[in-house]
């Protein structure tokens, strides 16, 4: 009878509780629906598992997750929120001790005793580790050893916790009844005989039954879905099936998403991009069908050739052919997470014209996207256009990525070889998706580390992974496709291939690579190099013959006062563009630049404009300059600018720019202490600057130009630092690295776990950020929007809404380790007369508010601040801007 009694859960008041075998029949239930509608047909694979043995794992699991709450520290502890139970748990035998040290209570976790409770009644340790695990932390091997119930009690730390002071052993004789009663209660419901019966898990197993667990966990705690009963109520097993069959119609999940693509032919691939495919990717779509198992893609194209589409058809077809049911996209950046964000949304809405299925962005500022913002929430009662719902249950950082399709920076993938709490739930949502990522040779050797990590697990997963860049290095190819593999650093990748489009595939252990056709343009850019002095006279050339320019610099500071000085000596027809606007002038400037020099542009929108800006240029937009002046970078990123240049035909450019020129600015090489040093280092310009011909053919030359560069070496200074550096960066990414796959447990993975807050932080090198929202505060302490706008008395939500995407990232100055706790400082006294009010809002809690004056200046650390929408934030400290 006790075994009914003990408590589970309690309410805000006195008056509710839910019983603990009311608890666990809730969860698994939920396990039960999410076997069948959730998980694919592929969960068996990633799990190592044969399906039946898989299912009735999971439910064992969910039936006997919170056994460690049949213990006299957690039923103390949660009985001061239900005292009436208290009585009856005393009154049939279990006897509570009058007080208890809350302090050692923590030192047994519930997880953990239902591990050791699990452990000492014969579970093998693989099964009892997804316990210890369902609140997002495994167990540690010391406190297991230390815990374990089989010593004798006085060897046992934290004994009391489990039984009690005075009186444990009629306590012990209760409670192992009780446990023995709901593990046979879970046997039977799961349709195993005995406990010695349950399977051995390996890691991969551990990890993703502990995510899908903690999910069902999650949804049966919901008291939204699952509500509380009266205290003098002790439940009935009669509300069962109907109390689940309730609770996930409330849930109302989408259908999981089936692809049932097995082959592209020219039709369909027309039908759903628009275009028909091209040489590449029918090729890419050729390999994706001949494939015996899921494996790793990695696609080498250039500039503008459609990977995204290819991308998008394959996974397509490896999501038919190994049962995925859903699609992650990573991309490097919020501006390139945004811009294929309506392009992703299109082909989703195509593979959901039958059923609903969920979408998510997911970045930090992903709720200010207003094409994300416009999808229908939750699945709606009558007809709609699109099948694609944004659903309530996905819009949490921990649960995003279980949405079928997933558009996010590629943070959050690589945030899978984290030490996080509850990274469970991203291993079960990634391992179930054909995932994309974009822009693989975007990253520096920091970030390399996690994503060769993450790879390393989806590759143990059995899943689709397609690797997409149009200049990547020979070396980060092998490493990348070792890391999926599970090979040994030393071990053999194929011989070096400088082949170009390539197209490297996995099928089981085996690497294949094959040289896509070709059949676009050939474009022979001639190089110029030049300095700051050569800028205007160049431009004004363009200008002058009616061409557009596009100048694309390495830091803020630089593009900001070429703009200055375009504007003063030659003309105001000049478009300033980099990432510290406020987000709606950072949209706007999208916007006219896409408009003025885009696909669809015209000989008129773009006569004599010039755009400066920095590094987003280079990645987020789909432009066309007439000619290309960019300050001097690595390779592979002077590549990824040059395919901003003569992007696409036209008959009408002038003739002075009839032939693609590209003006490589060598003062930030050549100067001491640059800019461009401190953000690329000095031995990756060297060998742009020694490798740079006087002309480059795309697509022909990018595979070499990236390798000369890349696989270099030498015994100089510049080379020492550049490795020092890159050692010094891989070092500092494994504090918070994932262990790999392997091994008997999933103990001790997320030692010294990173904090949820700094876990997007965590996998970027660098100093850490402050956002702020700016507003205009007048002297009369009015509130306004930069453009003059007052703010109402009382806040509405649009206006509250508004003033969230007012957001701007400040200078890294302010976020220097002398520097940032000034900073802080001041914005929070500059907030305080007002944190109250608008902490109420959603959409400004916690947020941090630079207030300029009525004209947009500021004083903030020392510095002098400037905001226009032309030139977006200006930071000066004496007569210098941005010094």
């Amino acid at each position: 009878m006790i075994e009914k009694l003990l408590i589970a859960k309690s309410g805000k008041n006195y008056s509710e509780w839910l019983p603990l075998w009311m608890h666990l029949e809730d969860t698994a239930g939920i396990m039960k629906y999410l076997l069948k509608e959730f998980v694919s047909d592929s969960f068996s694979l990633s799990c190592e598992l044969e399906r039946g043995i898989l299912d009735k794992t999971a439910v064992f699991l969910a039936y006997v997750h919170d056994i460690g709450k049949a213990t006299i520290g957690f039923q103390y502890k949660i009985s001061y929120s239900v005292p009436h139970r208290l009585s009856v748990l005393e009154h049939y035998g279990l006897i509570m001790p009058c007080t208890m040290d809350k302090s050692k209570i923590k030192d047994t976790p519930h997880g953990l005793a239902g591990e050791e409770i699990l452990l000492y009644s014969g579970c093998n340790e693989s099964i009892a580790a997804v316990v210890g695990a369902h609140h997002g932390v495994p167990s540690e091997n010391g406190n297991v050893r230390n815990q374990e119930l089989s010593q004798s009690k006085n060897d046992i730390i934290g004994y009391e916790n489990y039984f009690g002071i005075t009186s444990s052993s009629e306590n012990r004789k209760c409670l192992e009844k009780a446990w023995k009663i709901l593990i046979d209660k879970a046997l039977k419901e799961s349709g195993f005989e005995s406990i010695y019966d349950l399977p051995k898990l390996s890691v991969k197993a551990q990890m993703l039954l502990s995510g899908l667990l903690i999910a069902a966990d999650w949804i049966a705690s919901n008291t939204e879905y699952f509500p509380l009963i009266s205290v003098d109520d002790t439940g009935n097993e009669g509300v069962y099936p109907y109390r689940i069959i309730n609770a996930t119609e409330s849930i109302d999940f989408p259908q999981k998403w089936k692809s049932y693509t097995e082959k592209y032919c020219d039709t369909a691939f027309k039908n759903v991009f628009g275009f028909i495919p091209s040489d590449i990717q029918r090729k890419v779509l050729q390999k994706a069908e001949e494939i015996e198992s899921p494996g790793l893609f990695i696609l080498e194209a250039p500039m503008g050739c459609g990977k995204t589409e290819a991308a998008l058809s394959c996974a397509e077809i490896l999501a038919s052919k190994f049962k995925k049911n859903g699609l992650f996209f990573g991309l490097p950046t919020q501006a390139t997470a945004n811009g294929i964000f309506p392009r992703i949304q299109s082909w989703a809405e195509m593979q959901s014209e039958d059923f609903y299925h969920s979408i998510t962005l997911k970045h930090g500022n992903a709720e200010m996207n207003t094409a994300f913002q416009k999808i229908q929430k939750g699945i709606p009662e009558g007809e709609t256009d699109s099948g694609l719902i944004v659903h309530s249950w996905f819009c949490d950082n921990k649960k995003a990525c279980l949405a079928d399709f997933v558009i996010a920076t590629v943070d959050q993938m690589l945030m899978a070889a984290l030490k996080r709490r509850h990274v469970m739930l991203l291993h079960l949502g990634l391992s179930e998706k054909v995932v994309i990522i974009d822009e693989v040779h975007a990253y520096d050797a920091y970030m390399n580390r996690y994503l060769e990590r993450a790879l390393q697990w989806l590759g143990a997963y059995h899943t689709p992974v397609i690797l997409l860049s149009a200049t990547l290095p020979a070396q980060r190819r092998d490493s990348m496709l070792k890391a999926y593999l599970g090979m040994k650093k030393s071990d053999k990748c194929p011989e070096e291939n400088l082949s170009y489009p390539l197209l490297t595939w996995t099928d089981k252990n085996e690497i294949k690579q094959e040289v896509l056709p070709y059949t676009g343009k050939h474009s022979s850019v001639i190089i110029r190099k030049c300095s700051d002095n050569d800028i205007l006279p160049v431009v004004n050339e363009v200008i002058s013959n009616g061409g557009c320019v596009g100048i694309i610099l390495n830091t803020i500071d630089r593009a900001q006062k070429t703009a200055e000085s375009l504007r003063r000596e030659l003309t105001e027809n000049v478009l300033l563009y980099h990432a510290q606007y406020i987000m709606p002038d950072r949209t706007k400037r999208e916007e006219e630049i896409l408009e003025r020099i885009g696909k669809n542009s015209t000989a008129e929108t773009r006569k004599g404009l010039v755009i400066a800006g920095t590094q987003v240029l280079e990645q987020s937009l789909d432009i066309d300059f007439d000619l290309l002046i960019t300050d001097i970078c690595p390779m592979d990123l002077l590549l990824q600018r040059m395919g901003r240049l003569h992007r696409h035909e036209r008959s009408e450019r002038p003739d002075c720019v009839k032939k693609p020129v590209c003006y490589v600015i060598q003062n930030e090489y050549d100067e001491d202490r640059t800019g461009s040093k401190m953000i690329y280092g000095e031995w990756l310009l060297h060998l742009t600057v020694s490798n740079l011909p006087d002309i480059i053919t795309i697509p022909d030359d990018i595979s070499v130009l990236v390798n000369k560069v890349y696989n270099a070496f030498d015994e100089s200074p510049e080379y020492r630092t550049y490795i020092t550096d890159h050692e010094k960066k891989k070092s500092r990414a494994s504090a918070f690295l994932l262990k790999e796959p392997k091994g008997r447990s999933i103990h001790n993975l997320l030692e010294r776990s990173v904090n949820d807050n700094e876990a997007e932080a965590s996998v970027r090198d660098g100093i850490s950020s402050v956002e702020v929202l700016v507003m205009q505060m007048r002297s009369d302490g009015t509130i306004c929007f930069l453009d003059g706008t007052a703010l109402s008395p009382e806040l509405t939500e649009d206006e509250c809404k508004r003033i969230a995407e007012q957001k701007l990232r400040l200078p890294g100055k302010f976020c220097q380790k002398w520097n940032i706790g000034s900073t802080i400082t001041e914005l929070e006294n500059m907030c305080r007369p007002y944190i109250e009010k608008w902490q109420k809002s959603y959409w400004l809690a916690g947020q941090l508010v630079l207030f300029l004056d009525e004209n947009n200046e500021a004083e903030l650390a020392g510095y002098d601040l400037k905001y226009s929408f032309e030139n977006g934030l200006i930071c000066k400290k004496g007569s210098d801007i941005n010094e």
